[in-house]
């Protein structure tokens, strides 16, 4: 496959974050994208109205462009013209075109396209956050500036960028008889760090100001300009530069820096992704130190330049599926299963819809597409629907009422999520610490059916073990010692694991109570407490009153308390320390 379709399909996939693609590159069928088209329009033309129109940043710059991309690549996909927002002024053809870049996704991504260039100087630079523009000087005189709009055609801004510091009206010294600079204009943030501040709307500043048919002086004043191209100038990058700095541009060598590695790439990435510039920055660009004549330029990414972008603050997601999972208390959790999207360098498949509650207001079904970013720069976070599917496909959601702190003490029908729960907390730290053994074991042996009892475990032997796939002698042999370990734990230990009372527990009388189990004869002591008798017992309320009088008169629990008490009797006494 050559570089420019292998690029193509990498940027596709990871930048715009294609939902239901099977390969990068691959269009969805057309069952799965035609009824999604028209509310994803709908949606962008409601943003551009309220932005253009009535000044209102209703969506993140980056959830935008990935929406705005996403309809782009799905007209693409169906053979449909694209179109372009229908901003104020003329539209005039732009004598070389914009060809735009792929984005990269990461390392590999970039590592690879290092690769597959011949031979030659690189460089890198600051991806400047702002808007793309094309000037275009005649006998060194200001003629025309035209927005990038589709690379070939954009708005006419002439009278617009007039008096901006940043934009020579005339250029000086020996001038070739047209000249054409690209490059990008950017609201000034003196001591922006992009780490600390984002975007800050810093695209949507510029782009605003761009909007109106007069700019103050003031406006002016807050407008920069980036110049990242000069088609048919000299031969390398450097005289380039030097010439652009000649003509009173802002100077870019400064903010270009030679690289040969993929660490070269990444350090200056993280350098001006951590420190001071004076615009925000999206990313970094990468580029071949020569250019190919500008009369071959297409409105297309070119093979000789990409974008490795930031993490994103923000990001678009469509919705594959949700997943309810149910916890050892009963809680259940709605969890959104996602198309893979990119945030802070990592890839994110899943986000929690919080409560059942949530999810039921904001009624989140497949083909939704949400809006997620990162709480804490950690821990993916739903924000808000963003596009409904038309579609609402229904959904088995469990019943809060029928699970609760007694629910599912054994594998019954409904019950796999909420007893692979209690299994998971009952051999962590906080229950019979069963070194080794996490929730990838439990679902296996759930899975095989070798556990469907919270003390199934303990009658597990070796042969039994290796008859799982992937499980050799050294493996099983390391799960029966953990078992064994566990099984010989005191009886006031098992209580604790089980937790009766759970989370609402954080004193140190419910402990009292469960470490003071260490014999047959406190056990049926606590089982003939009515729930009369916890109410008088200090520090308990009546809510876990009434749980501790549940669990110790439950069957289920009854059952288990013996077979521990049993299992254990001849295990050596453990001397518990006064709480």
């Amino acid at each position: 496959m050559g570089w420019r379709r292998w690029g193509t399909a990498v940027g596709v996939l990871v930048s715009l974050a294609m939902p239901v693609m099977t390969q990068a590159g691959e269009c969805p069928t057309p069952d799965e994208i035609e009824g999604r088209i028209e509310p994803l329009a709908a949606q962008l033309k409601r943003w551009d109205e309220a932005y253009y129109q009535r000044g209102e940043r209703l969506v993140d710059d980056g959830v935008h462009d990935q929406a705005q991309a996403r309809l782009s690549h799905w007209r693409r996909c169906l053979g449909q013209p694209e179109s372009d927002v229908a901003l104020s002024g003329g539209e005039q053809r732009h004598v070389i075109a914009q060809t735009g870049l792929n984005k990269l996704a990461d390392q590999a991504a970039i590592r690879h396209w290092l690769e597959t260039l011949p031979a030659g100087p690189l460089w890198v630079q600051p991806k400047v956050d702002g808007v793309a523009l094309t000037l275009v000087y005649d006998e060194g005189r200001l003629v025309a500036a035209t927005s990038r709009g589709n690379g070939l055609t954009g708005q006419d801004w002439l009278a617009r960028v007039s008096g901006i510091d940043a934009i020579p009206a005339r250029l000086t010294g020996e001038v070739p008889a047209r000249v054409v600079v690209q490059g990008e204009l950017y609201f000034k943030r003196p001591e922006h760090v992009q780490q600390r501040d984002g975007s800050a709307g810093a695209r949507s500043s510029v782009a605003g100001l761009m909007q109106r048919h007069d700019l103050s002086l003031e406006a002016r004043e807050q407008i920069g300009f980036f110049a990242w191209a000069l088609p048919d100038g000299p031969e390398t990058l450097t005289e380039r530069n030097r010439q652009l700095a000649d003509w009173g541009f802002m100077d870019p060598q400064g903010w270009s820096q030679p690289v040969s590695t993929i660490e070269d790439v990444a350090r200056w990435r993280q350098y001006w992704y951590r420190h001071e510039l004076p615009f925000a920055s999206d990313g970094v660009v990468i580029k071949r130190d020569a250019q190919p004549p500008g009369h071959t330029w297409r409105n297309t990414p070119p093979a000789d330049s990409v974008a490795w972008k930031y993490p994103a603050a923000a990001t678009l997601a469509q919705v594959r599926d949700v997943d309810f999972r149910i916890g050892r208390t009963g809680r259940i959790t709605p969890v959104l299963e996602l198309s893979p999207v990119t945030l802070d360098d990592r890839t994110v498949r899943r986000v929690s819809a919080g409560s059942l509650t949530r999810w039921q207001e904001a009624d989140i079904r497949p083909g939704d597409q949400v809006m997620i970013s990162l709480a804490g720069l950690t821990i993916p976070r739903l924000d808000k629907v963003v596009i409904r599917n038309d579609e609402r496909v229904a959904l088995d959601v469990p019943d809060p009422e029928v699970f609760n702190a007694l629910s599912c003490l054994e594998l019954t029908a409904g019950c796999r999520s909420q007893f692979l729960a209690r299994l998971t907390h009952l051999g962590s730290r906080q229950g019979l610490n069963m070194r080794g053994i996490g929730e990838g074991t439990w679902k296996r042996l759930i899975d095989a059916e070798m556990v469907t009892s919270l003390l199934d475990w303990r009658d597990l032997d070796g042969a039994t073990l290796r008859s799982l796939n992937g499980v050799g002698e050294v493996r099983a042999t390391r799960w029966l010692a953990a078992f064994d370990r566990a099984s010989r734990q005191p009886l006031q230990q098992w209580l604790v694991a089980l937790e009766p009372a759970h989370a609402r527990f954080y004193g140190s009388q419910p402990k009292v109570v469960f470490r003071s189990a260490d014999s047959l004869n406190h056990i049926v002591f606590m089982r003939s407490l009515a729930n009369a008798g916890w109410q008088q017992i200090p520090g308990l309320s009546s809510t876990d009153a009434a749980t501790l009088a549940g669990f110790w008169q439950n069957e289920t629990v009854r059952v288990l308390l013996d077979e521990w008490a049993a299992g254990a009797a001849h295990s050596a006494p453990v001397v518990v320390a006064d709480e």
